[in-house]
């Protein structure tokens, strides 16, 4: 039976046959220790009031032995659940756009994708969804929480939110799409930088896509790196060993450490990938997770990158997956990978080498954002200047100032950047990216300024 190794941070499984009760010669230690389990399924069978169905009780005591494990990261798929795990591998499914994460018994979003539903409709990362068409989603599982928000594209789903800086929860109602998600995005920022996002590593062509968006930036030119790993939620380790061995040329990329002998594996990194001199920067966030960190630990232990952003998640365990008899799946736990200076992470972390948290906005900058909205000269002006230049905005601030809302320039072009067609402007919002930049920029100089005659 084939196992996938998943590193997904909230997601992971490994499947096993459990109820081979045929097998099991009379006497053994193993049928003594099954015979509860099975006077109970014939007590349940034989004489509860109502008639159950056999199927319901045999994944009712899985999930009841996975839940029993007290590990967030081992837990029962049902059918449904399991095949949206396959769907995720092709890039293409029916949903909402959204990356959501279990954090303390709450339903976060990540991040919403861009140009799907979730991201037109102004979802935000942190913002806690309370209910799913109306159902309470305490207690809820991930996996159950993906199967309630994907589906047939054209179908609608009602979610509760509850944001920072929002007195009440608030009612979305979202209308379902084809989401494609590319693995990563590149771009050549000023100053003969090169960026590139990796999105997830749930993909096997990741590491393929990421080579080409290498050689792509080479060809430019490019003076330095941006690897954005931040709101990762991690994927394959073989897409993360992949991904990190384009950056090093020798050494260890990553270990793994079990019960079982078998589980024990050291990667080692090899001498052809496509961005081992340029210097690199990576951004991390509480987000980065499983694979992510898996990229991230191997090049800062390594001293390939400079990591810089906030502390990452911590998930540093394996999970394989093996399909069941009945088409679901179960999850645990079977080895924790270490990175190359032998340090597990799992519920620490991995600390940047520079600390740089994101730019929040504050509450009343958030209440002049949403007027602004409102007003019909600011989507009149995006109408008539989808492109802007910063020559543009004065009479648009005369027009808002004459309508009795005063905005400061620079919270003005932040939000005119969120809203406008032009995407190259974007990564101006964004502050750990620019510092990121500038620290680039800056490197190149003093590489240049320190070299001798």
């Amino acid at each position: 039976m084939k196992k996938d190794k998943i590193l997904l941070p909230f997601i992971g499984a490994i499947i096993i046959g459990i109820f081979l009760f045929s097998r099991v010669q009379a006497g053994s230690s193993n049928l003594d220790e099954l015979r509860p389990f099975l006077k109970a399924y014939q007590s349940i069978q034989n004489q509860y009031v109502e008639e159950v169905e056999p199927n319901i009780l045999i994944e009712g005591a899985i999930k009841g032995m996975i839940e029993s494990l007290n590990d967030p990261h081992s837990q029962w798929m049902s059918p449904k659940s399991y095949q949206e795990i396959e769907i995720e591998k092709e890039g293409e499914f029916g949903g909402l756009g959204i990356k959501i994460t279990m954090k303390d018994g709450l339903l976060i979003i990540v991040s919403p994708i861009e140009g799907t539903p979730a991201s037109r409709a102004g979802l935000q990362p942190d913002d806690i969804i309370l209910r799913i068409d109306g159902s309470s989603t305490t207690g809820i599982t991930l996996n159950e929480a993906v199967s309630h928000l994907r589906g047939k594209p054209g179908t609608q789903v009602n979610i509760t939110i509850q944001r920072e800086g929002e007195k009440e929860p608030f009612q979305i109602t979202l209308i379902r799409d084809v989401i494609q998600v590319p693995n990563l995005k590149e771009s050549l920022l000023p100053g003969k930088i090169g960026y590139i996002r990796i999105i997830g590593f749930t993909n096997e062509n990741t590491a393929n896509d990421l080579k080409t968006a290498l050689i792509n930036l080479k060809k430019e030119k490019i003076k330095g790196l941006i690897l954005d790993l931040r709101n990762n939620p991690g994927g394959l380790l073989s897409q993360a060993i992949a991904v990190a061995d384009q950056f090093l040329s020798s050494g260890i990329i990553v270990s793994t450490q079990g019960r079982e002998p078998e589980s024990a594996h050291i990667y080692q990194a090899h001498s052809k990938g496509e961005g081992l001199k340029v210097p690199l920067i990576v951004l991390i966030n509480g987000y980065s997770a499983s694979a992510s960190e898996i990229v991230a630990g191997a090049l800062k232990d390594r001293k390939r990158a400079l990591l810089m952003g906030t502390r990452t998640f911590g998930k540093g365990s394996v999970q394989s997956i093996i399909p069941l008899d009945n088409s679901g799946a179960i999850a645990i736990t079977t080895a924790k990978y270490y990175t190359p200076s032998g340090v597990s992470i799992e519920g620490k972390g991995i600390e940047p080498n520079l600390k740089v948290d994101k730019f929040k906005l504050t509450v009343e900058e958030k209440k002049v954002i949403d007027k602004i909205r409102k007003f019909a000269s600011f989507t009149q002006f995006l109408q008539q200047f989808p492109h802007w230049e910063e020559q543009n905005l004065e009479p648009l601030l005369e027009q808002l100032e004459k309508e009795e809302l005063i905005v400061d320039k620079e919270l003005l072009k932040m939000i005119l950047r969120q809203e406008d067609k032009n995407e190259d402007n974007d990564y101006l919002n964004d502050s750990q990216l620019l510092q990121a930049l500038s620290l680039l920029e800056s490197w190149q100089v003093l590489s240049t300024w320190t070299q001798p005659n």
